[in-house]
């Protein structure tokens, strides 16, 4: 008998010593051995971590039992001030519950099919982003460049909801931690603007549209949020205040813009009228759009909106024209994130005249042409384009009088000795107004074709024919002298007929020399 009580305490001793493993096993998790990574799923166009911040919320501690294929899972709310109050709220009015499995078991009764579980996860983040609730973890602004998942260590076993911020919407997702390794996918997609144009070439002189396109982003649980878009022209754009080119004045601070919505979307706030000049360099301006961001946050989050603003072509431009606009966002002051560069690119062309003596290389200078958009006009010589400048070199200039341009002997380092810069794409038609000292002038128009092929990419053709230097070769020719009337038989009577006067005269003199 004393034998059999041995037994039985060996055997409860030995059960207690598995029960307190057990207990220890589910301890293990709650001391923070697990790791959880956040990936960013693929997007387009695509994005990466860099500027945001992700936030881990535990809403519930977790404990298990049991084997691998069969789980026993225990929720306890977390006690953290607010969190309670943040998932109920988050479960919507039906809920009453006040016990942990009924926080639990009204989570588990969520069905994503109809997004429940996804509309749970934004509301509860609405909640904590405005309560400032406190987040179980933070990776801090991620500053690396294409980072697309960020790994959180020592974490206790546990349901989460991950929050990605800075985002152009809320994007939460829930997983729970309870293996070593966890990982989460997530699409985020930070904020963003497009920049285009109306125009994929130009000539200089025209007015250019701009519209920045962007999407009013989620401020919810922000105290403040600055959305602002920088632009910059190049040097070979101005910026004006409308279509028609009204220059901006000497002492100009501000320039014109208009930003709206659909036609569909009501304005919630007053969109600005004006952006702001950088105080040093005037193709450079600012444009604030952070209150009219907070004021559309009820109706009009996620949806698109258009800033319009105008800039003209001016002498400096250039094929390889970068025209950029940058947004700067963030839900707080000295760390805020800037967008890459969303460019517009509006190129002009030059047309290259090499102007030569038929059959040689040799370069002739003073040969006179004017330049035309349609082949009725070159006939005509009506409405020519108009030109500045002198030795070779020339510009469109819509202001100027002048619509010749005139080849020089050569210039210095080209394989050209006429120079016309600030067409855009299309056909044109060349005209000889006057031709080099003696040579013919060109008869017939030439037809120059100026074809886009890519950014900074163009063709050049003389007639339908490409000139793979993009140089308009043009000869002019010369000839001998006519022929005149009489012959070298009507020289050599005149001598003759000279020589016989000279003769008379010499035999007359010698004669009245005797007669004396």
């Amino acid at each position: 008998m004393k034998r059999m009580k041995r037994i039985m305490a060996l055997m409860l001793a030995a059960i207690m010593m598995m029960a307190m493993s057990v207990t220890a096993f589910a301890a293990e998790g709650a001391t923070g051995t697990h790791t959880l990574t956040v990936n960013v799923k693929s997007t387009e166009p695509a994005q990466d971590l860099k500027g945001q911040t992700i936030n881990l919320y535990k809403l519930f501690d977790v404990t298990e039992s049991g084997t691998t294929e069969s789980k026993n899972y225990a929720y306890t709310v977390n006690t953290e001030t607010g969190y309670k109050d943040a998932i109920k709220s988050a479960l919507g009015t039906s809920f009453s519950g006040t016990t942990d499995e009924e926080y639990a078991a009204a989570v588990l009764a969520l069905k994503d099919t109809d997004g429940a579980v996804q509309k749970f996860a934004n509301d509860f983040t609405a909640e904590a982003l405005t309560k400032n609730l406190s987040a179980t973890a933070n990776s801090g602004k991620i500053t690396e460049e294409n980072k697309t998942s960020y790994t959180f260590n020592n974490l206790a076993a546990g349901y989460y909801l991950v929050y990605v911020t800075g985002g152009k919407e809320i994007q939460s997702s829930l997983v729970t931690v309870d293996e070593t390794t966890t990982t989460v996918n997530l699409k985020t997609e930070a904020p963003s603007i497009e920049k285009t144009a109306d125009k994929t070439t130009v000539n200089i002189g025209d007015v250019v549209t701009y519209n920045v396109k962007g999407v009013i982003p989620d401020t919810t649980g922000y105290d403040q949020y600055q959305y602002i878009i920088h632009d910059e022209l190049s040097t070979g754009l101005d910026f004006v205040n409308d279509t028609t080119g009204t220059a901006l004045g000497e002492a100009a601070t501000t320039v014109n813009v208009k930003v709206a919505f659909g036609a569909d979307v009501t304005d919630e706030g007053t969109a600005p009228t004006t952006a702001t000049l950088d105080s040093t360099n005037k193709r450079k301006m600012s444009l604030d759009l952070s209150a009219w961001v907070k004021a559309n946050q009820t109706n009009n989050k996620g949806k698109e909106f258009t800033v319009t603003y105008y800039a003209k072509v001016n002498k400096d431009a250039i094929v390889t024209e970068k025209n950029k606009a940058q947004l700067e966002y963030g839900n707080k002051p000295g760390e805020t994130t800037t967008t890459t560069p969303s460019e517009a690119k509006t190129p002009t062309y030059p047309l290259d005249i090499n102007k030569i003596k038929k059959g040689t290389e040799e370069k002739l200078a003073g040969a006179k042409f004017s330049l035309y958009t349609s082949e009725e006009d070159a006939k005509n010589g009506e409405n020519a384009i108009k030109v500045s400048g002198s030795n070779g070199n020339y510009v469109v200039d819509p202001a100027s009088t002048t619509t010749e341009f005139e080849s020089a002997k050569s210039i210095d380092g080209k394989k050209y000795n006429l120079h016309v810069n600030g067409l855009a794409a299309g056909d044109y038609w060349l005209v000889e107004t006057k031709a080099p000292e003696g040579f013919n002038k060109l008869t017939n128009p030439i037809k120059v074709t100026i074809t886009k092929a890519g950014d900074t990419e163009w063709t050049v053709s003389k007639d339908n024919a490409e000139e793979t230097d993009k140089i308009i070769d043009i000869e002019n020719s010369t000839g001998s002298l006519l022929p005149s009337t009489g012959g070298r038989g009507a020289i050599v009577f005149a001598v003759i007929a000279a020589l016989l006067v000279f003769g008379v005269a010499v035999s007359f003199i010698r004669d009245k020399r005797k007669e004396a």
